[in-house]
């Protein structure tokens, strides 16, 4: 089982690439406009315009199409997991297909097909974001649009800090699971065999040494961080200071122009 490979989550491929250029407050806030216009989308036209935004995201990332693919599988349950419970729930309409006590109807194939398809951008929208912007400057984007918005200094720090620190542990925690696995697999344990609460009883031996290793790497970043006397944000500079340009300008109208036509459902 290849952890790293599957988790794409806090990685950052560095691609000369017209996004890897742009400021990331301006590419936060197009993604989490474009996250909101997923959640408004009414019908298929609505989801063919994201469908396209998104698919030119990725052409424009230079990032290969394998990574985000790859994102896509490491949720594969969760999505067919929604998938499924989505389809059973009803919701009227004409009946297409009935099996015992169990009944598919032609408005639950259509919310099925809408809430699969949100779930896929959502989670696309979310990997072009963090594969073209490093958690350093995730970071300091989110510290500046925090305070933008007159959040306490601090809060935004703090926050920051901890979502910077989430982000560079993801990578970490995958390899660790990885060579967990296979000091586990050489010991004789089997995590593909028997049943799923047999499969269940076999992640033990995973979870545990993970999490006192996660536990005990977060121990060591403290005590370094101590040791650099890192006291928050007082008196702290930053060596690279964020601008703006007209791109940066120019992304976050087309993020505003774009939740209005969904909105407001103009030419649909």
């Amino acid at each position: 089982m290849n952890f790293l490979g599957n988790i794409t989550i806090g990685q950052y491929i560095p691609t000369n690439s017209f996004l890897h250029k742009l400021d990331p407050r301006s590419k936060i806030v197009f993604n989490l406009t474009l996250i909101a216009a997923v959640f408004l989308v009414a019908n298929f036209y609505q989801y063919a315009l994201l469908g396209g935004v998104i698919f030119f995201m990725i052409v424009m990332s230079k990032v290969p199409i394998s990574h985000y693919i790859r994102g896509l599988k490491a949720l594969w349950i969760l999505i067919a997991l929604t998938a499924v419970f989505q389809i059973f729930s009803g919701g009227g309409g004409s009946v297409v297909f009935t099996f015992w006590f169990l009944k598919i109807t032609n408005v639950a194939v259509n919310n099925t097909v809408f809430i699969t398809l949100r779930l896929i951008f959502v989670i696309l929208a979310a990997s072009v974001l963090t594969l073209t912007t490093s958690p350093i400057q995730l970071a300091d984007g989110l510290e500046s649009l925090m305070q933008m918005f007159r959040f306490p200094k601090e809060w935004a720090h703090d926050f920051s800090m901890m979502i910077s620190i989430a982000f560079r542990f993801i990578p970490v925690l995958a390899v660790e699971a990885e060579n967990v696995m296979r000091a586990q697999l050489s010991r004789g344990a089997h995590f593909d065999r028997g049943g799923l609460i047999q499969r269940a009883k076999g992640m033990v031996p995973l979870l545990v040494p993970l999490f006192v290793g996660a536990v005990r790497m977060a121990d060591e970043l403290a005590i370094a961080m101590e040791a650099r006397c890192y006291r928050g944000v007082e008196g702290r500079t930053k060596y690279k200071q964020l601008k703006m340009k007209k791109a940066d300008y120019v992304l976050i109208v087309l993020g505003a122009v774009l939740i209005l036509i969904i909105a407001l459902r103009l030419g649909f």
